[in-house]
């Protein structure tokens, strides 16, 4: 049952998190004059959606607490924050920068845009599977449980992302594919891709929460 409940706050706080964070994010550089590129703009931009992943990752982090009954509420939720957010600005901002080299400037490789999209994604999931399972760690300050939460979400989580995208891709709702626009199967593909890998990673905290009442203590 922890192992479900945790799988479930992972994906339905994480993902609107990161909504919310790149809604804020969105709000400020649509509020502020001058060119997006600007350097003051840009910073602004960025710790907006920093601001509201930090939140989202810290609901996340006391949840997971409580549901775990760790004694490290405080901490776990400065971790959970701190890892979701800096994790996440750090995917999507190169992801970003590549997907508009790759698919727009037609730089790099020519490879079809399905290719690029799993490419780029699948790593991308499985690096905030990886720093968020960690963080939760640091916040128990166990390293050791850190170092196996980071290898084991960033593996499930990058897994999820993958085995989803590949099925969607399957069934015919291939990125870049025929009306990709009107279906918008990259947005699609992306939400449901990291709600799974979201939901694998929960799943592996969960898992290995037992006995954290004792050992974060202190």
């Amino acid at each position: 049952m922890r192992v479900a409940i945790c799988a479930l706050l992972t994906a339905f706080i994480l993902i609107p998190g990161a909504i919310l964070g790149l809604a804020a994010g969105g709000a400020v550089n649509q509020t502020l004059p001058g060119n997006p590129t600007d350097p003051i703009k840009f910073a602004l931009t960025v710790l907006s959606a920093v601001a509201g992943m930090f939140v989202g990752g810290a609901v996340w982090g006391w949840s997971i607490s409580r549901i775990t009954k760790a004694a490290a509420d405080r901490r776990m939720a400065v971790a959970g924050g701190i890892g979701f957010a800096l994790s996440a600005i750090v995917v999507i901002l190169p992801l970003g920068f590549l997907e508009d080299l790759f698919v727009e400037q037609h730089g790099g490789p020519q490879l079809p845009i399905h290719n690029v999209f799993t490419l780029l994604f699948t790593p991308g999931a499985a690096i905030i599977a990886g720093a968020s399972g960690a963080a939760l760690g640091f916040g128990m300050r166990d390293w050791a449980m850190a170092g196996r939460l980071a290898w084991m979400c960033a593996i499930t989580g990058g897994c999820a992302f993958l085995v989803v995208n590949l099925t969607l891709d399957g069934l015919g709702w291939r990125v870049g594919g025929p009306d990709a626009a009107a279906r918008a199967t990259m947005l699609t593909t992306a939400l449901l891709g990291n709600l799974a890998a979201a939901m694998a990673g929960g799943a592996v905290i969960g898992w290995f929460a037992r006995g954290w009442s004792r050992s974060s203590v202190g």
